[in-house]
């Protein structure tokens, strides 16, 4: 056979083909009901999800008073410089929301004396806590840093790293979830 026929043939199947498959009326969709929206927590514990029960190994700081409030565990470790770079953000949050947000720092159970002896860095001016590694599995956490901020419902209201809540984010939270 002839390339060319054979090339003919084809465009003139092609045509042919797009011309009645378009004409084919395709029925409109019936509009659904919105469905409600169900958290997905792909591993991880997200917005809207009930938080876990808070699990203290040792407080490495006072014991705060975090009834009526909001709880801010920010999950961090000693040889991650994110986290360090993240505190000086987590201090000026707390110490303007600390009436509303108990900010914690969470480390697993590494040596205590270890762990806030790094040379670079802010201190760590809010609360402070050690937590076995198994709390960690049990707030989903997969990476450090990373903050899960907690109504005084136990809904978590944000996760993700703490440097990125800002001033305007926790204001919006407080004001949605907080109290009345």
């Amino acid at each position: 056979m002839n390339v060319k026929v054979i090339v003919v043939t084809m465009v003139v199947m092609l045509a042919t083909g797009s011309t009645y498959g378009q004409t084919k009326q395709i029925p409109a969709a019936k509009k659904r009901a919105p469905m409600a929206r169900v958290p997905q927590d792909n591993g991880k514990l997200v917005a809207g999800m009930k938080a876990p029960v808070l699990s203290v190994e040792e407080w490495l700081s006072e014991v705060p008073d975090m009834k009526g409030k909001f709880i801010a565990l920010d999950f961090w470790g000693p040889s991650c410089k994110p986290c360090i770079a993240g505190f000086p953000h987590i201090n000026e949050l707390h110490h303007k929301y600390k009436d509303q947000v108990v900010f914690i720092a969470a480390t697993t159970d590494e040596d205590p004396g270890e762990v806030y002896s790094f040379s670079a860095g802010a201190p760590v001016e809010f609360y402070s806590m050690m937590q076995k590694a198994k709390a960690w599995e049990d707030y989903k956490i997969q990476g450090i840093p990373h903050m899960l901020l907690i109504d005084p419902a136990g809904i978590v209201r944000y996760s993700g790293n703490g440097f990125e809540l800002s001033e305007v984010m926790l204001q919006d939270i407080i004001k949605k979830y907080g109290n009345k």
